[in-house]
């Protein structure tokens, strides 16, 4: 799964968790269906206060992980679907392209990467929806949850929709596909309109491209399972294909009145905390200022803000001061170069060009226009 944006050491995050016993009694639980090779490392920083439940159908893959996993953390080999019962498990040549969506060859043999997705074999599994099987496990409420299972994502959230029904769910990150005839599973439109139902605005997308076979574009990566042996994914340029979307419950729209006034100070500080994680530290101050009135019981708010606020100009300041430097008529806040990604390098590369283009042909024009005779 290629993921969107993901600050690894989001500082008041970590406060949170070192400062406050606010997830005492109350732990992170987060979700992951489609936990092959271990799930996500960004979830680390809630530490003993984090409870992962992760699904991965295949039994040696979870008993390898559960092997290194912390006592927080546990692998089932439970197949999720929309209803219980009995499907068919197409396991492809790259172990992590199998799925409950049999890869449509006569479409797929098209594209670079097609011998991920080629069947190598079949099997009857037995499938249980989300809810029934957190049930055998006592979980009641969860706070976020990930998916990729090939197509079937869609399928899992419906198994499990008195999660995103209660108010307690507070985000998504879902990988979704952005064409029907990979494998005919649902497509990004469709997972969009069902979570919108529910409270849930997308926050984050990243697509992926795919080169054809006939003329490929270099690969973003040596891409290589963790035995070593190389395969074809993402490349620079091609069709899109397949990505990520990032959903939140946003507690300030009018569908999510509701759910605003029931929640507690630590559901409000978790999705600050997980807005943090995924980098959308704008959206955690909001969180934060919109309810202050309920947090500042349990939290120091300035503090909260302060950690949250970005460096501006090269240097920390607190939130404030940066308020006060953006706004300033005679001043500003710019981004220098380090605080753009690698896509945000390439765009601030193309202005710059363009720009300079522009300046350029001005100053030639200039030019010729005074070297005219009778100028």
């Amino acid at each position: 799964m290629v993921t969107i944006a993901i600050n690894h050491n989001p500082p008041m995050t970590r406060y949170l968790v070192e400062k406050s016993d606010i997830f005492r009694d109350d732990p992170v639980t987060i979700v992951d269906v489609g936990a092959r090779w271990g799930f996500n490392p960004e979830w680390e920083v809630f530490g003993k206060h984090l409870r992962v439940y992760c699904f991965e159908p295949d039994e040696d893959e979870c008993r390898r992980l559960n092997a290194a996993a912390g006592e927080n953390v546990r692998y089932i080999p439970f197949a999720l679907g929309r209803e219980r019962g009995q499907a068919t498990l197409y396991e492809a040549k790259l172990s992590a392209s199998s799925g409950l969506y049999k890869t449509n060859m006569s479409y797929f043999s098209r594209l670079l990467n097609r011998d991920n997705g080629t069947t190598v074999g079949e099997r009857t599994i037995n499938l249980q929806t989300l809810a029934g099987a957190l049930d055998q496990f006592g979980v009641r409420s969860i706070d976020f949850i990930k998916l990729d299972v090939e197509g079937a994502e869609l399928d899992v959230l419906m198994g499990g929709e008195r999660y995103l029904n209660d108010g307690r769910l507070l985000g998504i990150l879902s990988e979704v596909r952005f064409q029907e005839e990979i494998n005919g599973s649902p497509v990004y439109w469709q997972l969009e309109e069902y979570v919108r139902r529910f409270g849930f605005r997308l926050y984050g997308l990243q697509f992926t491209h795919q080169s054809r076979h006939a003329l490929p574009y270099p690969g973003l990566a040596d891409y290589r399972t963790p035995e070593g042996q190389r395969f074809f994914a993402y490349t620079t340029h091609g069709q899109i294909m397949d990505g990520d979307a990032l959903y939140f419950r946003d507690l300030l729209i009018p569908a999510n009145q509701g759910r605003r006034a029931m929640a507690s100070a630590g559901q409000l500080l978790k999705l600050a905390a997980f807005l943090e994680i995924y980098c959308l530290n704008d959206c955690a101050a909001e969180v934060i200022l919109a309810h202050r009135q309920k947090l500042q019981t349990k939290v120091d708010c300035r503090a909260l803000l302060d950690l949250l606020t970005p460096e501006a100009n090269g240097r920390k300041m607190g939130y404030d001061d940066y308020l006060k430097q953006y706004f300033d008529q005679q001043g500003g806040v710019f981004a220098g170069p380090g605080d753009f990604r690698s896509d945000g390098g390439a765009a601030l590369r193309w202005i710059y060009s363009s720009v300079r283009r522009r300046a350029v042909r001005l100053l030639r024009s200039l030019s010729s226009s005074f070297r005219r005779p009778g100028n």
